[in-house]
């Protein structure tokens, strides 16, 4: 394989990588995907939470007109009830159980509970 090939491929593969790093901080905490209507795989790792662990779910409630030279949306958190983590996947992922009937969907976010 020629230098500039290898060179090319391990730069990608760095690349890869860091965003990886860089996404998962940006992502922390995110319903990233929906199991079904009690189960969730939460942005939120091995390091960051354990099973049994239980965490404040916020909804993102945003009103307002889009569009035009201003953009007059308001957003605001809402809670939205809690969950359990109930199963780490690895440095990244956990699954996150919610009681029957509580709304949620990718993109609210989750913190671990003072209350």
């Amino acid at each position: 394989m020629k230098r500039s090939t290898m060179f090319v491929l391990l730069t990608g593969l760095l690349g890869l990588f860091l965003t990886g790093c860089a996404t998962h901080s940006l992502m922390r905490g995110s319903v990233v995907m929906k199991e079904s209507d009690t189960s969730a795989h939460v942005c939120l790792g091995q390091n960051e939470v354990k099973v049994g662990d239980r965490l404040q779910l916020y909804k993102n409630v945003c009103t307002g007109r889009i569009g035009g030279k201003l953009d007059n949306r308001i957003c605001k958190r809402v809670d939205g009830g809690f969950g359990e983590v109930t199963k780490i996947l690895n440095e990244h992922y956990s699954v996150v159980s919610f009681p029957a009937g509580t709304s949620f969907g990718e993109g609210d976010t989750l913190e671990k509970s003072t209350r």
